[in-house]
């Protein structure tokens, strides 16, 4: 009976070890939630992997972060392949309407991404909306 107890007792540490560590993650979680709403417009950028995927034969001619009023965002320029339009860059990269991507598990914001043609290049946008 009393080598039982120390396993019961060393089971519940880690339980409650695990329980606060899950506890301060998702409180860490929601704080990074809710910075982002409300300063969001600070010069926050949200991560690379939340841009598209650039397809094979384009290249990135030119990646830049701007700011104004509006907040902050990610230029991307990107030369089509031989023969490709930006238009038809746009379409293969989803990008003929500007979208709105929902918050992730590491992200947690809603990211707003539009492409717009120029001068035979395209113009990808990424920023928090």
């Amino acid at each position: 009976m009393t080598s039982r107890t120390p396993l019961r007792r060393r089971t519940k540490h880690v339980l409650v070890a695990v329980s606060v560590t899950l506890g301060l993650l998702s409180c860490l979680w929601v704080l990074s939630f809710l910075w982002l709403q409300v300063f969001k417009t600070e010069g926050s950028l949200p991560p690379k992997s939340r841009m598209p995927e650039v397809p094979s034969g384009a290249t990135i001619a030119d990646e830049s972060m701007e700011c104004a009023s509006g907040g902050c965002w990610r230029t991307i320029t990107v030369v089509p392949a031989a023969g490709q339009s930006p238009e038809d860059l746009a379409r293969q990269m989803g990008l003929s309407e500007d979208l709105s991507l929902p918050p992730t598990l590491f992200d947690p914001a809603s990211v707003y991404v539009g492409a717009d043609p120029k001068e035979g290049k395209l113009l990808v946008h990424v920023g928090y909306q």
